[in-house]
């Protein structure tokens, strides 16, 4: 319940201020960057084609994540 009303306070907090008041130094619990970063995860980058009978001049990187587990009978 704490992280809740922490979200209220944010606006009244008051920082150390720099560059002439326009930036603000404060101390927050930023954990949640954490979660962010590992959903945002890759294990390698490969070399892809825009799709299916491409001629192969689109070329786009694909950021591969591994997965555990079984992703299912495409059929159900």
């Amino acid at each position: 319940m704490s992280k809740f009303l922490d979200r209220f306070r944010y606006f009244k907090q008051k920082g150390e201020t720099f560059a002439d008041g326009h930036g603000q130094l404060l101390n927050t619990n930023r954990d949640w960057e954490d979660g962010y970063r590992q959903r945002w995860q890759h294990d390698k980058i490969v070399r892809s084609t825009h799709g299916v009978n491409c001629t192969g001049s689109c070329s786009w990187k694909i950021y591969v994540k591994k997965r555990s587990g079984d992703l299912g009978n495409a059929a159900d």
